[in-house]
């Protein structure tokens, strides 16, 4: 069965890079271009992972994430972070994948793969 993947991200060029590398490993993708509607389509879609922008316009991707382990439905849902947050240090706690934008297709489709097994 085909994953589903979300991907949140106020960066188009961003969100058409991702989508078709996933796309291209058999992944279903949605897009969000900003965390309120990330959470929604979370609610609405229930995705297999989300992978999120730190800087996302209305609602942080920091601020989303923590609302998303608040709630029961979605607490459990993997997440993975794949953003340019320069030198800022973002703690999301262990366990959740930190990618660089410019990350190589075979290392998103690898951290995907390990999120969703």
């Amino acid at each position: 069965m085909q994953k589903h993947i979300l991907l949140v991200d106020s960066d188009a060029e961003n969100l058409a890079r991702l989508s078709q590398t996933l796309r291209l490993h058999d992944y279903r993708v949605s897009v969000a271009r900003d965390g309120v509607e990330g959470l929604a389509l979370v609610d609405s879609l229930r995705p297999d992972c989300i992978i999120f922008d730190v800087d996302l316009p209305r609602l942080s991707g920091t601020i989303m994430y923590s609302r998303l382990r608040r709630d029961a439905k979605s607490r459990q849902l993997p997440a993975i972070v794949c953003s340019d947050v320069g030198p800022r240090p973002v703690d999301f706690g262990t366990g959740i994948p930190v990618l660089p934008k410019s990350c190589a297709p075979e290392t998103l489709i690898e951290t995907v793969r390990g999120a969703t097994a």
